[in-house]
């Protein structure tokens, strides 16, 4: 990135988003071929509730954005705590993400988290350009609730629900 993007300072910007706390998601899909393929993501938010649309943001230079692409479906698993080194896996570009990890198949062979906060399931409705990411819109078919609690990204760490911050 660069240091300066029309005028504003990139450092700056990235630590004014730091600020704003967010949760973390692992996001996973696979290929036509039925290779498992993912990235973390804390740029997620429900888009309407009537059609059941969700929002993912991918950056254009991860290793599987040709893969998300091309697919049709794909996954949001909101991470717990328990998942954080997996988290940092799947967001470091080349990792074998899938090496470690309990996930398991759906029906349709798409690799979800059984013990994630919750799981979202999505058809690919639409990817539109977003300056270096582009935004996946999923429509959604199913989701289930886990026990477990989500964990937030803030400050460039991990921040569980009930923890301070100073």
């Amino acid at each position: 990135m660069a240091d300066q993007v029309q005028g504003l300072d990139a450092a700056a910007f990235r630590s004014a988003l730091a600020q704003f706390p967010a949760g973390v998601t692992i996001v996973t899909t696979r290929s036509a071929g039925g290779t498992p393929h993912g990235f973390t993501a804390s740029s997620f938010a429900a888009l309407s509730l009537d059609p059941p649309l969700v929002l993912v943001c991918l950056d254009q230079g991860a290793d599987c954005f040709p893969a998300f692409i091309a697919a049709e479906r794909f996954v949001v698993n909101i991470v717990t705590p328990a998942h954080a080194k997996l988290a940092m896996r799947f967001a470091t570009k080349g990792e074998d993400k899938f090496a470690h990890g309990s996930f398991e198949s759906d029906e349709g062979g798409h690799p979800i988290l059984p013990d994630a906060a919750a799981v979202i399931r999505c058809e690919l409705e639409q990817a539109i350009p977003g300056g270096d990411h582009v935004i996946l819109i999923g429509r959604v078919h199913d989701a289930r609730v886990g026990s477990g609690k989500p964990v937030m990204w803030y400050r460039g760490d991990f921040l569980h629900l009930g923890q301070s911050v100073t």
